[in-house]
């Protein structure tokens, strides 16, 4: 025990006496072990940590698949039931809806609040393997008739609304006029969906919806049998699925079933830029550790004739490993704990970003954090680099104690060599990195270039929730309240123009029809193409900045008096109107009902990103109207924030009960559209910049290394004749034949590699010109700047100081 605490009371004096030493190699590891841990951080909570749910991992998402769509849909409440009663391979199966509306009216003490609402189906939270935190849960039944009055608290809404007072269980609430009874409060952490805030038995979905198999309105779980696999599953709800497609070819032909993990649907679309981001931190990790080894070798080769002269005199070579060993394990631990720190200051960070992203279930953001596995990881990181980069130099060094101890043996071949070989790995690492970042930024360059097809400045976005039995789509009693509204608020101070839509803009309407065109040929009813489906007001389109390609949109007077019409995008009209005047075209709604609508097309408007910006437009369709739910847009000339108290108080004026709530800008509402890229491309571009910055500092320290260890043969040379150009080619030429091979096979890797992240990128090709180029051109700049200051000091030897070194 007394000998390794006396190698490491000689490592600290050591390390303590070459400060410059000390705080370069401690940095670079802090760098290197900091971004790993916080990257790994994210990807251990997002994709490895087990989710709060009992058997988690036997959970999975179940939805629909129609070939007109990408990825799965919601399925319809009678499919639900079908596979509820056909499957073999779940336990049991649960659905949950938060359509039509997704938010209610909730009245207590005389307050009036917008609350996130789920509608649950009774067996949902015993498929989950939830507990209460207070009260009961929802059961089966709940879901009868007369029986699902019955409501359940998210612990942050008994929070926020109760105080976390107890005495709320088996209190009644107001929830859009209608009496319910709270019967229980979920634990944090175990709200699904995280938005909800309460839950209400599924049997309250609309009876139209119940009944239909045109509109998807539920989201499908299901917990597998024990021993059954997923791919199991798969194949038997896929049979069910063709079951149903030949009962009702109508609605159900070419539609299958997909399966997923829940993880995969809390997760969205972020998996694999966290899996992108791991790789490339664990190859600036990489970069750093060799980066440590090549200043571990120069420490060691400059004490090398030390070295040498203790073995001559009975040090043994164990001995030496112990003290080298234990050099590295205090660099290890103290660069290790700087990391450790700078990744608990970057989560945060992180974790803000990340709220941001779209897909990500916000429950998730809570896993996000320093855990035991994240620290056993660094743990692991810096033992593997203390134990691989500590004994690198005494295998080194303690091997070749003849030649060290001749005199004027300085050229050390061998160690230029590991040296260069090193170097040459760190440039090739960076070269990947930065071609693979600089693929990623010039990516979201694209997107964010693209155009969004309307004006997203100077534009709020307030949402609204009539409450039932009240009001009802459709009703007049909707229409005047809304277009009461639009007029009070279109004459306020600094408002340009108001109007309405039912779904807020670049987010999908979660309304598609079905449709055919007039004077089309006939199609099977299964094979009826789909549109997104939006209703609006008069103005919508003058206040989103929607160009009208052609005809004209609808006017006040047509909505009031419930005229017939559409307009439909550019996209629709070069899909489905090709070849005809759009404005003589008539389009079929309701083509899976008894009495179908023929409406006249009024007008083609621009495309607008409604999907997503990332998304190509889609073909859509605009309806005249209102419903119970609508996205207030209201474009201004001044700041947005001064007219919330406007809106505020013309709804109040209107219905004194009546909230508004989801205020955010347009631009905002853009920018978080984008916030998965902007994350993914920012994060790289700092990984790439810390990869460049430690391989200039491996070139300069390998330069530098060698000038110091040739000074005598550089003296030699000048005295000969040798001019300071010389000199410079001497050491550039050893700078650039690492850095060249280092480029070249980072090159291949890096174009190899690139295909890997083809999902992460828009609108740019994998093997993209430019990208290499720039990341070549890094690399060979970095290589420059890092062999000036050696080269430089390599043509100023003097040579009579360099014939006296020895």
């Amino acid at each position: 025990m007394q000998s390794p605490l006396r190698d490491l009371r000689y490592a600290a004096r050591q390390l303590r006496n070459s400060p410059a030493f000390t705080i370069t190699a401690v940095l670079t590891l802090a760098l290197g072990v900091g971004a790993s841990t916080a990257i790994f951080s994210c990807v251990y909570g997002l994709l490895l940590q087990s989710l709060p749910f009992q058997g988690a991992d036997r959970i999975v998402a179940i939805s629909e698949s129609h070939p007109q769509l990408k990825g799965g849909v919601e399925a319809t409440y009678p499919d639900y039931q079908d596979w509820e009663r056909q499957q073999t391979s779940f336990t049991q199966i649960a659905a949950y809806s938060m359509r039509n509306p997704d938010t209610v009216s909730l009245v207590f003490d005389g307050r009036a609040e917008q609350v996130n609402r789920v509608l649950a189906s009774g067996n949902f939270f015993s498929l989950l393997g939830v507990t209460p935190l207070a009260g009961r849960l929802t059961s089966p039944q709940d879901d009868s008739d007369g029986n699902n009055h019955v409501a359940v608290l998210s612990a942050s809404a008994w929070q926020r609304l109760f105080g976390r007072d107890r005495s709320v269980i088996g209190r009644t609430v107001a929830l859009n006029g209608t009496s319910f009874t709270v019967v229980g409060v979920l634990p944090a952490r175990a709200e699904f969906p995280a938005q909800g805030e309460i839950w209400l038995p599924l049997s309250l979905l609309n009876k139209d919806t119940q009944a239909s198999r045109v509109w998807h309105s539920v989201k499908v779980l299901g917990r597998l049998r024990p021993g059954v696999s997923l791919s199991s599953a798969q194949v038997d709800m896929q049979t069910i699925a063709q079951r149903l497609a030949s009962a009702y070819p109508a609605t159900n032909r070419n539609v299958g079933v997909v399966l997923a993990p829940l993880r995969d649907q809390l997760v969205g679309t972020l998996r694999p830029a966290m899996l992108c981001l791991l790789a490339a931190v664990l190859l600036v990790l990489l970069v750093a550790c060799a980066n440590v080894a090549n200043l571990l070798l120069v420490r060691a080769a400059a004490n090398q004739h030390e070295i040498a002269i203790r073995q001559a005199l009975g040090a043994d070579r164990a001995r030496l490993f112990s003290q080298f060993l234990a050099q590295t394990l205090l660099l290890c631990l103290v660069g290790g704990t700087a990391g450790v720190a700078l990744a608990s200051a970057a989560l945060p960070l992180l974790r803000l970003a990340l709220a941001h992203t779209s897909g990500l279930d916000p429950s998730m953001l809570q896993s996000i954090r320093l855990s035991i596995p994240a620290l056993l990881f660094t743990l692991g990181t810096c033992t593997l680099t203390a134990i691989l980069f500590g004994l690198l130099p005494a295998t080194k060094t303690s091997s070749r104690l003849v030649g060290t101890l001749r005199s004027g043996d300085r050229t050390a071949s061998a160690h230029h060599r590991s040296h260069n070989t090193l170097v040459a790995g760190e440039i090739a690492v960076a070269v990947v990195v930065v071609f693979l970042s600089t693929l990623v930024i010039r990516s979201f360059e694209k997107l964010l270039s693209t155009d969004p097809g309307f004006r997203t400045d100077h534009l709020l976005s307030v949402e609204i929730t009539l409450p039932e039995p009240r009001y009802t789509d459709d009703s007049p009693a909707t229409a005047r309240f809304y277009q009461q509204l639009l007029d009070n608020i279109a004459h306020a101070p600094g408002v340009v123009s108001a109007g309405i839509t039912n779904v807020v803009p670049m987010q999908p309407s979660q309304v598609m029809t079905r449709f055919l065109v007039q004077g089309a040929p006939p199609l099977a009813p299964g094979a009826y193409p789909l549109a997104q489906m939006r209703f609006v007001s008069a103005d919508f389109f003058r206040t989103m900045g929607l160009a009208v390609n052609a005809g004209r949109v609808f006017n006040r007077d047509e909505i009031e008096k419930g005229s017939n019409f559409v307009v439909v995008n550019q996209e629709f009209a070069r899909r489905y109107l090709a070849g005809r005047d759009p404005l003589n075209a008539q389009i079929i709604l309701g083509v899976l009902n008894p009495r179908p609508a023929t409406i006249p097309v009024l007008g083609v408007v621009a495309n607008a990103h409604d999907l997503g910006i990332d998304a190509d437009p889609q073909p859509e369709i605009y309806l005249p109207g209102f419903g119970l739910h609508a996205a207030l847009l209201v474009r201004s000339t001044v700041d947005t924030d001064s007219l919330v108290p406007v809106i505020r108080e013309s709804v109040r004026a209107l219905d004194p009960t009546q909230p508004i709530y989801r205020v955010q800008t347009i631009d905002a509402l853009l920018s978080d559209s984008t916030a998965r890229q902007r994350m993914t491309a920012s994060l790289l571009g700092i990984f790439a910049f810390v990869a460049l910055a430690l391989a200039a500092i491996g070139i300069y320290g390998v330069l530098a290394y060698s000038v110091t260890q040739r000074t005598r043969e550089i003296g030699v040379r000048i005295a000969v004749g040798a001019n300071r150009s010389d000199i410079l080619y001497l050491v550039l030429r050893q700078a650039g034949s690492f850095t060249v091979v280092g480029v070249l096979i980072g090159a291949a890797i890096g174009l190899g590699s690139a295909r890997l992240i083809n999902g992460l990128l828009f609108q740019t090709s994998s093997v993209d010109p430019l990208s290499l180029a720039v990341a070549i051109g890094a690399l060979a700049l970095a290589a420059v700047l890092a062999a000036a200051i050696p080269a430089g000091r390599a043509a100023s030897i003097s040579p009579t100081e360099a014939l006296h070194t020895e």
